[in-house]
């Protein structure tokens, strides 16, 4: 796979970490949210996804779970996809995104993720460098973000009290989260994929279906 096609896969996996249809019912937003909450070792979250676009054509589930990882000789939270394992520290931010072998596809420096903490109407940048694990390749990454509301939304899953913060970046992709703050995972999430992407326009929208966690 040459380094152009390199770059465009891992962006591609980048953009279906970080962040990231419908809006619910208006509800008293708390004072605020001070700190990230991990979701428990052993819990699973199905998401359905409906893509068009660079995402691809159709429908299908998705299955996440929360385990333990090491890397780089810390053990850390890790959420096991189809797409990858994504690392998180102990605040909720991202420093890397793993393969197949624990291979790096792809390092964030600063790590990534969102700033606690979370208010209503709350805005604010972040900037890292981005290294593509197989090319060795840094590149800039430029993010901004806003929590737009405090909401109720209803999924598959069930009814649930959410921050809705949107997210965009310097790559061409924009994001809409319903994050569940007790959680640490979202209701819902809307993946847009402007012109300036490297592939192209798209669009992946996807709702919790069912989620278990353990007592």
């Amino acid at each position: 796979m040459n380094t152009t096609r390199s770059m465009k896969l891992y962006l591609a996996i980048a953009g279906l970490i970080l962040a990231l249809v419908s809006s619910g019912c208006a509800t008293m937003a708390p004072k605020g949210v001070d700190s990230y909450v991990a979701p428990p070792l052993g819990s699973t979250f199905t998401y359905s996804q409906s893509s068009t676009g660079s995402f691809g054509s159709g429908t299908s589930q998705v299955t996440q779970k929360v385990t333990e990882h090491m890397w780089e000789g810390k053990r850390m939270m890790a959420i096991v996809s189809p797409a990858g394992v994504n690392l998180f520290n102990a605040d909720g931010t991202i420093p890397a995104i793993l393969g197949p072998n624990d291979a790096p596809l792809l390092s964030f420096d600063p790590p990534m993720g969102y700033d606690y903490p979370l208010v209503v109407e709350k805005t604010w940048t972040k900037s890292c460098q981005m290294t593509v694990g197989a090319s060795k390749q840094t590149m800039p990454l430029d993010n901004t973000f806003k929590i737009e509301a405090y909401e109720e939304v209803t999924v598959p899953a069930g009814k649930f009290k959410t921050f809705k913060i949107i997210y965009s970046n310097s790559v061409g992709e924009e994001f809409i989260s319903w994050l569940i703050p007790e959680l640490g995972q979202s209701a819902k999430r809307v993946l847009k994929r402007t012109a300036k992407y490297p592939r192209g326009p798209g669009t992946r929208e996807e709702e919790l279906v069912s989620y278990t966690i353990p007592k």
